[in-house]
């Protein structure tokens, strides 16, 4: 396992970035090339299925060291951790072409704004596909949108979404700047607060699919914390 702490832009937002992850990746395909995925949430264009029951609390306790770190995160009693209050996690799968999204889809986007919840991502796919890109609003200056920011954002962003044209965040560079990005790699995982502005990088011509072993597979996560994050 090797393990990385990035600082992203003027917030200094501390990401993990953690190779080699999970003991048994191929498992992890081989159950989602088995699980029954849905359509649930009209915002996510692609997928979604369950993961194993013993999926994640292992890996919380795995990751501990980095992201007591990079968090003053406590995680090493897994999700019986005191500073866990709830965790959620899924297998996802991107499968609608850049130019089906609609305009709100092609902006980068937040997850929380209350400075509380761990967003994370395992890639179970590898290259030709990308990772994820994040970014700071240029007009704003906001990298993280929280409860003090979001109003001011929403008006402002809201702006953009008659003159955004279909695509994962590639046709917004008037209004946003990127400060960082992972590169999609077998087996890595990243966290990062869900304050944290951000889109999946997904190229006009990149081949997408709904089969799990050859497409854009990765399991996504929200850990939702007794404090708020700090860094």
């Amino acid at each position: 396992m090797q393990v990385s702490i990035e600082r992203l832009g003027n917030e200094q937002t501390p990401i993990v970035i953690i190779d080699d992850a999970h003991p048994q990746p191929e498992q992890l395909v081989r159950a989602a090339r088995n699980s029954q995925w849905l359509r649930e949430n009209p915002y996510y264009p692609g997928m979604r299925a369950q993961v194993p029951a013993d999926y994640l609390s292992p890996l919380l306790e795995k990751v501990a060291d980095a992201l007591e770190q990079a968090y003053d995160l406590d995680t090493r009693n897994g999700l019986a951790s005191a500073a866990i209050t709830n965790a959620f996690c899924c297998y996802s799968m991107v499968t609608k072409p850049p130019t089906e999204l609609q305009p709100i889809q092609s902006l980068p986007h937040f997850d929380a704004t209350h400075g509380r919840q761990l967003a994370m991502l395992h890639y179970l796919c590898d290259k030709p596909f990308r990772g994820t890109a994040f970014f700071r609003h240029r007009e704003s200056g906001f990298e993280n949108i929280l409860d003090d920011r979001v109003t001011a954002y929403q008006a402002q962003a809201g702006k953009h979404l008659e003159q955004v044209q279909p695509g994962y965040a590639s046709e917004c560079g008037d209004w946003y700047e990127k400060v960082g990005e992972v590169e999609a790699r077998f087996n890595r995982v990243t966290f990062y607060p869900a304050s944290l502005l951000h889109s999946g990088i997904v190229g006009r011509t990149e081949r997408l699919s709904d089969n799990a072993v050859q497409g854009r597979l990765t399991i996504t996560g929200f850990i939702d914390l007794t404090n708020k994050l700090n860094w």
